[in-house]
């Protein structure tokens, strides 16, 4: 991410960097998780952008590298950090056309220690959905337009619900703004609105650590609104979450 964005700055409250296995990562090259960090909490100030949970605690891990590639080991190394530093949430805003197991058993790992995982279905223009979003117990999020219309990037398969991800304001790198379109950017939105429900335990009912998947799953249900065919679907999937 990049820390010295005015919209980010001082939101970042720890640092891992899985390629060199660091304490400190290194300015975004990219943009893409600076734009992920600013939908999910940007700084409600007085300027730019507001995040959907802006009190939120952002802990930036690095695993894809300058160009905006990485590998297995590194995803997984960063999920174990998230896992012995107790991370409530942990955003996903890519995938991987195949399942792996190692990875699989990582989130398992990640979901029975009370973490909720929440990735993008993929960019794939109606081909099957990403791995880890078609995994059972991560929250697979695909995209919609201002319309409540299926982005038509967006994947089909093992989808659980939609968010806005079509031409969607974002900060990028160098204290700018900037419009872009993707699944990664509706997930941010998913991933927001479950920081604000675990940050409100009581009026949205959550008890404890406990099958904490399910009840998050079943709140985020109870605030969907039902898109495309009746009932769960492979393109929607339980609808566009509504959160006010």
């Amino acid at each position: 991410m990049d820390k010295e964005h005015k919209d980010l700055k001082g939101k970042i409250k720890g640092e891992y960097n899985a390629i060199n296995k660091t304490s400190s990562t290194s300015n975004d090259k990219v943009g893409h998780g600076t734009a992920i960090a600013g939908i999910i909490a940007a700084k409600d100030n007085s300027f730019g952008l507001v995040g959907i949970a802006p009190e939120t605690e952002i802990y930036s891990v690095k695993v894809l590298n300058d160009k905006g590639k990485g590998s297995i080991d590194k995803l997984v190394t960063a999920i174990e950090w998230c896992i012995d530093n107790n991370i409530h949430v942990i955003n996903l805003s890519f995938g991987l056309s195949k399942d792996k197991s190692i990875l699989r058993n990582v989130i398992d790992k990640a979901v029975n220690r009370g973490i909720i995982v929440i990735a993008a279905a993929g960019n794939n223009y109606g081909g099957p959905a990403d791995y880890p979003a078609a995994y059972k117990k991560v929250i697979s999020i695909n995209a919609v337009d201002r319309n409540n219309q299926l982005a038509v990037f967006s994947s089909k398969g093992k989808i659980d619900f939609s968010a806005p991800g079509v031409d969607i304001p974002i900060l990028s790198i160098n204290n700018g703004y900037e419009t872009e379109s993707g699944t990664s950017l509706a997930a941010a939105h998913v991933t927001g609105i479950v920081s604000l429900i675990l940050q409100n335990k009581d009026k949205f009912g959550i008890n404890s650590k406990d099958n904490i998947y399910y009840q998050v799953q079943h709140r985020l249900s109870e605030l969907s609104i039902d898109l495309g065919e009746e009932g769960k679907d492979e393109t929607y999937g339980e609808g566009l979450i509504i959160f006010k």
